[in-house]
């Protein structure tokens, strides 16, 4: 078993079928037993092992981030767009880094060590990822999935259980696989685009879509990460007006 200075993990966002996953693989991994969850936005509370684990959720305006500003913290969600908006929201606010967070993976996976995991990821059980991968911030690799050989895979990007990369596959920011997909070898797939179960893909797939059959074609636009859209345009023009407050404030007329 791996070892941390604190056996305290904090969560950012919240979903309540991923956080017990979550608990469960901070626990096999690093022994870790106590979890405060911190949403950016008010949800109900949710079923878990009160046995097995101490957790505690707060509203992020309430947390005290400085007293914990030396706890490993981790997403407590793994949909691709939703870790992109909380990843911004907890760097934007309370200057949450990539350094923070830690890597989850779990024993029963196997890496290669001629490849490299970034920070954030999350590799389930019987997972495997072969040489000379790259895989970037906040990945999730989902159960009994194989990574092949100089596999790119870009932040956010989400595996589903069971998926099947050949060699040379390149994946995209944002992207999600469904359960049980196979992509041939040397395929791009672009960023924030979502391939549906089952898929077998033998063609390029380019950003922002949906696409999914066998073989795997383009059906629409990928209207997911139209939410991360608005999340950044809503950000930028609340900037965009303090910032004009603050220069309008002291101006000699």
């Amino acid at each position: 078993m791996a070892v941390l200075e604190s056996d305290k993990l904090l969560l950012l966002g919240q979903s309540e079928g991923e956080i017990p996953v979550i608990m469960d693989l901070a626990y096999s991994v690093f022994g870790m037993s106590q979890f405060e969850i911190i949403q950016n936005l008010a949800l109900p509370d949710f079923p878990f092992r009160s046995d097995l684990y101490k957790r505690s959720i707060f509203l992020d305006k309430e947390f005290d981030f400085k007293k914990n500003q030396k706890q490993p913290v981790h997403f407590g969600v793994l949909h691709s767009n939703v870790k992109y908006i909380l990843f911004d929201h907890f760097l934007t606010k309370y200057g949450i880094t990539k350094d923070r967070y830690i890597t989850l993976v779990d024993p029963k996976s196997s890496i290669s060590p001629s490849s490299s995991l970034g920070k954030g990821n999350l590799i389930q059980p019987q997972s495997t990822i072969s040489a000379m991968c790259e895989l970037g911030f906040g990945v999730t690799i989902k159960n009994n999935s194989a990574i092949s050989h100089h596999a790119q895979l870009g932040d956010f990007v989400n595996i589903n259980p069971g998926v099947t990369l050949s060699g040379f596959v390149e994946i995209g920011e944002g992207t999600e696989i469904g359960s049980g997909a196979v992509i041939s070898n040397n395929i791009r797939i672009g960023k924030r685009s979502f391939i549906g179960a089952g898929s077998v893909v033998t063609r390029d797939i380019p950003d922002d879509v949906i696409a999914y059959g066998n073989p795997c074609k383009v059906i629409r636009k990928n209207e997911r990460w139209d939410k991360v859209s608005a999340y950044l345009k809503t950000k930028n023009s609340s900037t965009l007006e303090t910032n004009r407050s603050m220069n309008t404030v002291g101006k000699v007329e």
